[in-house]
């Protein structure tokens, strides 16, 4: 008489975990009906858990199903009510219940219990998919702001505020488009900004075109830049484009523009005011659209005023200037471009050079680095190149470091390393901590475990920076949970600053609320 076991297979198909528990249910009531033996289906998904959240129904509805779904437990078990006979269960995740499912029937138990089983299961693969979808979306966001210039800075890896507010400036500058000129010793970097400047612009679609101008001859340098016609001199025997036009749209930078002679000079002149291009032996002025990025170690200023190098040129050039430090005016950069260095040539030569004594990174801190962040980079490749385990020895560093720390005066070394405490072994520092918290507060555990639970997820969130997915996988749990944990503690959380202590109201002595500002938390010691 029953013809649902028959059907389980087409019952199955219809619980995608993808499709919404709306539509779920109107196509479950689509195949049951037929069975002529189940009244009604009656779904409540808690809010902050399955979502949509709500109640949902298909069917005859069942009256005081609020009531009988107080009744259900985490079971599948019969209910007797004033009309139909239902079957129900309360789902839970751990000890928190995220569902409550409910099947009315007429004649056969076995079919509407059948149905609340395969809703339940339904129900957690929904919950878990929304958990990876949750935590794919958040890991997209996390990746996404690592695209921002606070993270993703083309290798500029700095801890120097001095460098901080370059990048900062170069980003600002980026939007507009102001021909940039970035000045600076050899070797500090000033390339890697140029190419901060321009993804940061609206031309990052666009290709960034380079050209080292102090490389090439007056004459090559003009056929390089503007391009040539056929013919125009021996051996031009097409024509050929210049980086003008293939940067066209996008951004051109001009590294060591002040080795440029007079005539090229005055052509990238007529560029930046008439925003036209000549090809050498042509007579035919074309129209480009690009933006200029020049950069020189040399002071265009004192060249200027010495006659070698165009004064109205300079002041084009000169719109938007950034002055990128030497490497021994930010030497808390060192260690971590060192560091950075070090995992570079590792993976490249298949070392694994990865400890630094204290004495060699001190002795690479206070060398002055003539030849900058690029000198520092050869010394480094060298130490993994030559390395014969995995410790970079002082043999490893060059003899013309090694002799200029032997040669400070005593008063300019640093001080000797300090001999280092020995570590301490966690479980009694918390031995120690929890007889001071029992003799204060008492040794009530469930009391303590609350305390302790919510000081560890406190330290996990401002660790992570308020990045919840990664504080979960810290403390062990998964995602929804960790957001339960936090609207039972009231914790509130910003993300990239922590834990933050939510506004509040208190009373002042005179009965008026006062609102607390938001600021960070901070964790007590026990």
């Amino acid at each position: 008489m029953h013809t649902w076991p028959t059907r389980v297979g087409s019952v199955l198909q219809m619980l995608d975990p993808a499709v919404g528990p709306r539509l779920v249910l109107e196509r479950l009531w689509h195949e049951v009906k037929s069975w002529n033996t189940i009244g009604g289906i009656w779904m409540q998904c808690r809010p902050g858990h399955l979502t949509p959240s709500g109640t949902f129904m298909v069917g005859e509805a069942m009256s005081d199903a609020e009531e009988i779904a107080g009744l259900a437990t985490s079971a599948t078990a019969p209910i007797q009510t004033d009309g139909l006979p239902v079957v129900a269960r309360q789902l839970r995740d751990g000890n928190v219940p995220i569902a409550i499912l409910m099947v009315s029937h007429k004649t056969s138990e076995e079919a509407a219990a059948f149905l609340v089983d395969v809703l339940s299961r339904y129900c957690m693969d929904r919950l878990r998919v929304q958990l990876e979808v949750s935590e794919l979306a958040e890991e997209n966001q996390v990746l996404r702001g690592a695209l921002s210039y606070d993270v993703r800075q083309h290798d500029i890896l700095t801890n120097s505020g001095v460098m901080n507010s370059l990048i900062q400036s170069a980003v600002r500058a980026a939007a507009s488009s102001a021909t940039v000129l970035v000045q600076g010793e050899t070797g500090t970097g000033k390339e890697l900004l140029a190419k901060l400047i321009h993804s940061h612009s609206h031309r990052a679609h666009k290709p960034m075109v380079s050209i080292n101008a102090g490389a090439l001859s007056p004459g090559l340098l003009e056929s390089e830049l503007f391009g040539h016609a056929r013919g125009a001199f021996t051996g031009a025997d097409h024509e050929r484009k210049g980086l003008f036009e293939v940067a066209n749209g996008g951004t051109l930078f001009l590294d060591e523009v002040g080795e440029i002679g007079t005539e090229a000079q005055v052509r990238l002149l007529r560029v930046l005011q008439e925003k036209t291009i000549t090809r050498v032996g042509d007579h035919t002025p074309l129209t480009v659209d690009v933006r200029i990025i020049a950069a020189t170690h040399r002071d265009l200023a004192k060249d200027v005023a010495a006659g070698r190098f165009r004064e109205d040129l300079y002041y084009r050039l000169n719109v938007v200037n950034l002055l990128v430090p030497p490497l021994r005016s930010r030497r808390e950069d060192i260690p971590l471009l060192i560091n950075h260095f070090l995992q570079k040539y590792n993976r490249q030569n298949f070392k694994n050079l990865d400890e630094v004594p204290r004495t060699v990174l001190e002795m690479l801190i206070n060398y002055p680095w003539p030849g900058n962040i690029r000198e520092l980079e050869n010394c480094v490749q060298k130490a993994v190149v030559l390395a014969p385990s995995t410790v970079f020895v002082e043999e490893l560093v060059p003899p013309t470091i090694r002799s200029y720390s032997e040669n400070l005066p005593r008063e300019s070394r640093p001080p000797a390393a300090q001999p280092q405490t020995p570590a301490v072994n966690p479980v009694d520092s918390l031995a120690d901590a929890l007889e001071r918290y029992a003799d204060a507060a008492g040794p009530d555990v469930g009391k303590f475990f609350q305390q302790a639970e919510r000081l560890l997820i406190i330290y996990a969130l401002t660790k992570e920076r308020g990045v919840k997915l990664r504080a979960a996988r810290a403390l062990g749990i998964n995602r929804v949970t960790l957001d339960r944990k936090l609207v039972e503690y009231h914790i509130s959380v910003k993300r990239g600053q922590g834990v933050v202590e939510a506004a509040s109201t208190a009373t002042s002595e005179e009965g008026e609320a006062v609102e607390e500002e938001e600021r960070p938390a901070r964790l007590l010691s026990v």
